[in-house]
């Protein structure tokens, strides 16, 4: 099976659509072509046309028809820099404004606070650096929300968002 179209991904859900991960459009036909698996929704008047003639719609994301074993999709993502800014859509969690690029640390490092999903969150300058090297509460600050761990799951559902996947189609809407 030849395939031009170079760079495409293809988002993976289990047979109960749960999402699994992003494949490459070559992978995602072998599973197409093998009937492993069927197409969730297609690409608009996209095709594929195997070496045997065989026309598929071109997928955007497509289910295993059998149940397969899988990482647990609830299992804790380690913390990164840029994961946090993502998770807090680069708001800051004390004032909301947008485009936050910094890190505070709710429990600041020099107490012992880690860097950990549970005591970060964005922020924007001025407010990192009013609160400082101090609690929330001693500076007098609230945060808008708490801070949450991000799982396997919400980073699948934010890259089959990006892909350009209905998520409340597919049932994955948050």
């Amino acid at each position: 099976m030849r395939i031009r179209s170079r760079g495409a991904s293809v988002a993976v859900l289990n047979a109960s659509f749960e999402p699994l991960g992003i494949v490459t459009l070559h992978r995602a036909m072998v599973f197409l072509a093998r009937e492993r698996a069927t197409v969730i929704e297609a690409v608009p008047d996209a095709y594929v046309q195997t070496a045997g003639d065989r026309v598929f719609n071109m997928p955007r994301v497509i289910a295993f028809r059998d149940m397969v074993r899988s990482v647990s999709a609830y299992s804790p993502m380690p913390w990164s820099r840029r994961g946090l800014l993502v998770r807090d859509e680069h708001r800051c969690a004390y004032c909301g404004a947008a485009g936050a690029a910094t890190v505070d640390h709710v429990l600041p490092r020099s107490r012992g606070g880690r860097n950990a999903w549970l005591n970060t969150v964005a922020a924007c300058g001025p407010c990192n650096g009013r609160k400082a090297d101090r609690t929330p509460e001693e500076a007098g600050m609230e945060l808008l929300w708490q801070p949450r761990e991000v799982t396997r799951r919400d980073t699948l559902v934010v890259g089959i968002a990006q892909l350009g996947a209905d998520l409340e189609a597919i049932g994955l809407a948050v």
